[in-house]
C-alpha cells in the first residue's frame, strides 16, 4: 500500500471497470470451443480470451439472461399461468400444459437445472406478454450491463439467424447473476422435486445437468457453484460456469465446442485461474486514498466511495498505480461524505475508476457585513478589494470630519457674543 500511496500523481481519470485486454499471464490451457473467456467475477477482468468478442449462436446459455430478468422483475412466489405457446416449444422441456400454474421459483428450477425451454417461454410471456417483447428487453438489459455484441430473439436459445452473443457477453451476464443468492441456491441444487400443480397431479423430478456438481461424475469439481449447458445443431455445444475457491470467483464461458469437452476444459481453466490470479482489495470504502490541497491551503482528505478490487497476477511484482486529476476540484465547495471526484487505478491492462468523497466540509466562507464581496472563488480574501474598501472608508471619515470642522467654524463666525467674549 505504501508503494501505491507514494505513486499518487495527477492525471486524467477514465471510465470505471473498463477492462481493455486480457492478461499476459502464464500459459493458459487450451479448449475445443471456438470462443472462450475467463473472467474475474468481482472485477470483470478478462484473464484469458480467445475469440471472446466473436458472435455465435449461444443455445441454452441464452437462459442466463432470461433468469436474470426474472429475478429482477418477479417475486419468487408469483404464480405463472401457462399460455398456449409454451407447450409447443421444441427441445428440452418438462411438458407444462396450457392453463397450468406454477410459481416463478419452480419454473426457475426447471430452467436452470434441466434447461426447460417451455418454462423459459412461459416466464418470458409472464413478464413481457410475448416472446418478441421479452427479447427486446433481453437485448436492452445486455447493453446496460456492458455487453458488446448481443442480440436476443427468444428466451430459450433455440436457433435463430439473428440470435447471437459472445463469450465475453455471457460471462458478463453471469457476473451480474452471481449477485443474486436465489440463482446460486438453485444452480447448486443437484436434484429437486417439482410439486404437483393444478394440471399435473404428480411431482416432477429434476436432475441438474451441470456435471461439475455431481461428486460421482468424473468431471466433478468441488469448487463449482453454477453452470449452464447448451446444444443445438447450429450452435454446437456451449457452456458457462462459475467456481469459488479461497474467496476468489472466476467465470468461464465457452461457445461453439464441436466435440463437447467443455466440462474437462472448464476444470483446467478454473485451476489455472486459481493458481495464477487473485482478487485483491485495493481500497476499502471510507479509506483515505489521497489528499487534495485547495488554492487557499486547505487540506481535504479524499476517501474511497466504495470497496475497490483488482485482479492480481501472482507472477508479477508490479503494483497498481493511482492517478487523480486535481483540476476537477478547482473552485468547488463540498460537504463531508459528498462524492466529488474520480481517481483512476491502472494495473496490467486493467483500469478501474475510484469514486472519491470528501472527508471534511469545505464550504465557501462569507465575511460579515460585506457578504461575499471580498470572498474569492477559492475561499480566500480578495486583498485588492479589501484595500480599496478600507481606502474608501478612510476617505469617507476624513470627508465627514472635514465637513464637521467646517460646520463648527461656520457657526462660530456667525455668533457675535462668542466673538466679543473672545476679544
Amino acid at each position: 500500500m505504501k508503494k501505491i500511496l507514494l505513486s499518487l500523481t495527477l492525471a486524467v481519470s477514465i471510465m470505471t471497470l473498463n477492462i481493455s485486454n486480457a492478461f499476459a499471464a502464464s500459459q493458459a490451457p487450451s479448449a475445443n470451443a471456438n470462443g472462450v473467456v475467463v473472467m474475474d467475477a468481482v472485477t470483470g477482468a478478462v484473464i484469458y480470451g480467445n475469440n471472446e468478442d466473436t458472435k455465435y449462436p449461444p443455445a441454452s446459455p441464452t437462459k442466463l439472461m432470461t433468469v436474470l430478468l426474472t429475478l429482477e422483475k418477479c417475486k419468487l412466489d408469483e404464480k405463472v399461468k401457462v399460455g398456449t405457446i409454451p407447450p409447443t416449444i421444441e427441445g428440452s422441456k418438462i411438458y407444462i400444459d396450457t392453463n397450468e400454474e406454477m410459481t416463478v421459483k419452480e419454473m426457475l428450477y426447471a430452467v436452470i437445472m434441466v434447461s426447460a425451454n417451455d418454462c423459459a417461454e412461459a416466464l418470458a410471456e409472464h413478464i413481457s406478454g410475448s416472446e418478441e417483447e421479452f427479447a427486446k428487453l433481453m437485448t436492452q438489459r445486455a447493453k446496460e450491463l456492458g455487453c458488446k455484441n448481443s442480440t436476443f430473439k427468444n428466451p430459450h436459445g433455440l436457433y435463430d439467424d439473428e440470435h447471437r452473443t459472445t463469450a465475453y457477453d455471457l460471462a458478463t451476464i453471469e457476473k451480474e447473476l452471481l449477485k443474486h443468492p436465489e440463482y446460486l441456491e438453485i444452480s447448486k441444487t443437484k436434484t429437486y422435486m417439482l410439486p404437483a400443480t393444478n394440471v399435473y397431479p404428480e411431482q416432477r423430478p429434476l436432475w441438474n445437468d451441470n456435471r461439475l456438481l455431481h461428486n460421482y461424475e468424473k468431471y466433478y469439481y468441488e469448487y463449482a457453484i453454477a453452470g449452464k449447458t447448451g446444444y443445438t445443431d447450429e450452435s454446437r455445444h456451449s457452456f458457462v460456469a462459475s467456481a469459488t475457491k479461497n474467496n476468489n470467483t472466476f467465470i468461464i464461458a465457452m461457445l461453439y465446442d464441436p466435440v463437447k469437452t467443455y466440462f474437462a476444459d472448464s476444470k483446467n481453466y478454473f485451476e489455472w485461474a486459481f493458481n495464477n490470479f487473485q482478487t485483491t482489495k485495493l481500497f476499502s470504502k471510507g479509506q483515505e486514498v489521497t489528499k487534495y490541497t485547495s488554492s487557499n491551503g486547505t487540506v481535504i482528505p479524499l476517501l474511497a466511495g466504495e470497496d475497490i478490487y483488482y485482479t492480481k497476477e501472482l507472477t508479477l511484482e508490479s503494483e497498481p498505480e493511482f492517478k487523480f486529476d486535481a483540476n476537477t476540484l478547482k473552485d468547488k465547495f463540498f460537504l463531508k461524505g459528498q462524492p466529488i471526484a474520480q481517481g483512476n487505478v491502472t494495473y496490467n491492462n486493467q483500469s478501474y475508476t475510484v469514486p472519491l468523497v470528501s472527508g471534511v466540509d469545505y464550504e465557501k466562507k462569507i465575511l460579515p457585513v460585506v457578504g461575499d464581496l471580498l470572498t474569492t472563488e477559492t475561499n480566500t480574501i480578495n486583498y485588492t478589494y479589501l484595500g480599496l474598501l478600507i481606502l474608501v472608508i478612510v476617505l469617507f471619515f476624513l470627508l465627514l470630519l472635514f465637513a464637521l470642522v467646517r460646520n463648527i467654524k461656520k457657526k462660530n463666525s456667525s455668533n457675535p457674543r462668542k466673538n466679543t467674549y473672545k476679544k
